[in-house]
């Protein structure tokens, strides 16, 4: 549809990113259709976030009566061409007709201004976290902060710094998996953002797990304190040194299509070290440990897939109900599989391409 190629080209121009015949395309849309130039005056007028939530109906309103005002000094003015006059008349009843509904046009214009507003504020809210740290699959990084704290990067994470980070507070943004040591400093409180929801500490040992391809979060203090403030819970949530704090989708019920942000649901478990071990499970990684604590096989992919970089797909349902723990140290992906083949028989390991297929 020509309304989903113009919204897609207007958020490549928003961002700058309009090649030349792209560019072509969005000024051709722009002026065939009167609905798009609308859109594109209220993107330009720029208003903050809380008046593009709050005022969109007005802001729009807005924009109708300095076009009709426009419009009507247009038609005023004098001119010495029959032709033209002619020609400015027709397309003034033309757009007249048109905007004489606006009222319907606004209904259907509206949603589209408040999905705009939402890129607008996550835009925005990009901009503030401006230093980017970032590992690949199958890679570690030790990162070292500006105020002593320092972070381990787990294969395929990012991590983002505020812009205004070490002013009034420290605070971060984490895709992935993480661990803090967090320097102390009672003064600038230190503040983990990820998935919609942030752990705000002084100074502690912790470990966050937060994948976008991945339903649940796991956060898991090893020192300290933490305050965790999860998504849609009213009270925060206190752990102490041991705990672990799991959130994921509560699946109860029906889907609701008009709510994007799904109720969550908290388990409170405890961090077991095993026999043989110096740490928890949940930071088995830091050293060089993959480790597994009675996963289902789409965490179990997930894993393996950051771990060797490499591609893996379940092509078997029933899979999901396998699960699988120990900790495995040294260990090829070839031998990794082999023991998953042998805790359970009935998987057929396939590679396809640069990609292993499970059946």
């Amino acid at each position: 549809m020509e309304q989903d190629q113009f919204i897609t080209l207007l958020n490549k121009y928003l961002q700058g990113q309009l090649s030349v015949e792209e560019n072509r395309q969005f000024q051709y849309l722009l002026q065939s259709d009167p609905k798009n130039q609308v859109l594109f005056d209220f993107l330009r007028i720029k208003p903050s976030h809380k008046e593009q939530v709050d005022n969109s109906e007005l802001v729009f309103q807005s924009i109708l009566n300095k076009i009709e005002s426009s419009e009507t000094t247009t038609l005023s003015m004098n001119s010495h061409d029959e032709n033209s006059f002619r020609e400015q008349n027709d397309l003034f009843l033309i757009k007249k007709a048109w905007y004489q509904n606006y009222r319907s046009i606004a209904a259907v214009l509206l949603p589209l201004f408040l999905i705009l507003s939402l890129w607008i504020y996550n835009s925005q809210t990009q901009t503030r976290f401006t230093e980017q740290y970032s590992s690949k699959k199958g890679e570690k990084k030790i990162i070292n902060l500006s105020d002593g704290t320092t972070v381990w990067l787990n294969g395929d994470s990012k991590l983002f710094l505020e812009q205004s980070f070490g002013k009034a507070e420290r605070r971060v943004k984490l895709e992935g998996e993480g661990f803090f040591t967090v320097a102390h400093d009672r003064s600038h409180p230190f503040i983990v953002e990820f998935r919609n929801s942030e752990v705000k500490v002084l100074g502690t040992r912790f470990n966050i797990r937060a994948y976008p391809d991945e339903d649940k979060t796991e956060t898991s203090l090893v020192e300290g304190s933490i305050e965790l403030k999860a998504d849609r819970q009213v009270k925060s949530l206190m752990l102490k040194p041991g705990d672990k704090i799991a959130l994921f989708p509560t699946k109860v019920g029906p889907v609701i299509q008009t709510d994007p942000k799904p109720k969550i649901q908290v388990q409170h478990s405890t961090l077991i070290i095993s026999e043989g071990e110096q740490a928890p499970s949940e930071t088995l990684w830091m050293y060089n440990k993959l480790s597994f604590n009675a996963d289902p096989m789409s965490l179990i992919v997930s894993k393996l897939s950051k771990w060797y970089n490499v591609s893996i797909q379940i092509e078997n349902p029933a899979l999901e109900q396998f699960t699988f723990s120990g900790n495995l140290e040294g260990y090829s992906l070839d031998q990794v599989l082999a023991l998953l083949k042998q805790a359970n028989p009935s998987i057929e390991i396939k590679r396809q391409n640069e990609s292993i297929i499970l059946q």
